[in-house]
């Protein structure tokens, strides 16, 4: 399950949501944000901002909760691992962010290494001036956690050889105005 490797800046398993979804009705989802009340606010707002709007393009409504919701709708929980926002941290092996899986199948839990998407990122911001830095870190998460969604909620572990499916990206496309949908 979380046998994907980091290797040089490649973020594998990295897939943005298929353009397909504008052809269906939208479905709500709700994304309980586990440790997000511990996290920095403008990064964890730019994620939710840009995250809704990568999600909305393929047929999903996101509804964030950071308490326990009470729900009919679809429930996610992603669970976030060190502090969202942009430090001098040493890029490490190992994925970024995962989707759970029991059995071959892919349940509704997933994981955001905010220490290692820092590391990946600390050449690319540095230069940076504060607000740019939160707004770039927490866009480079939002791609992160729309890649998860898309395994849960379309319960698939497939990835693409290029597009919007593709199974490796860089810090660079991370940090790209374009994401390339």
């Amino acid at each position: 399950m979380f046998a994907r490797l980091l290797a040089a800046f490649c973020l594998c398993n990295l897939v943005v949501l298929p353009v397909s979804g504008k052809d269906r009705p939208e479905t709500a989802v709700v994304v309980y944000l586990s440790g997000a009340g511990a996290q920095p606010d403008r990064p964890m707002q730019y994620m939710k901002d840009e995250a809704g709007k990568l999600m909305q393009a393929a047929g999903y409504r996101v509804e964030w909760a950071t308490q326990r919701p009470t729900t009919s709708a679809t429930l996610v929980v992603i669970d976030f691992h060190g502090t969202c926002a942009a430090a001098n941290l040493p890029a490490r092996g190992g994925p970024l962010a995962s989707a759970a899986t029991s059995n071959g199948h892919v349940i509704p839990f997933a994981s955001v290494d905010c220490a290692g998407l820092s590391g990946v990122l600390a050449a690319g911001l540095a230069n940076e001036p504060g607000a740019r830095r939160d707004f770039l870190y927490g866009r480079a998460m939002a791609r992160l956690v729309a890649h998860e969604l898309h395994h849960i909620l379309e319960q698939t572990t497939g990835h693409s050889r290029n597009g919007v499916a593709r199974a490796c990206v860089h810090a660079g496309d991370l940090l790209a105005e374009d994401f390339g949908w």
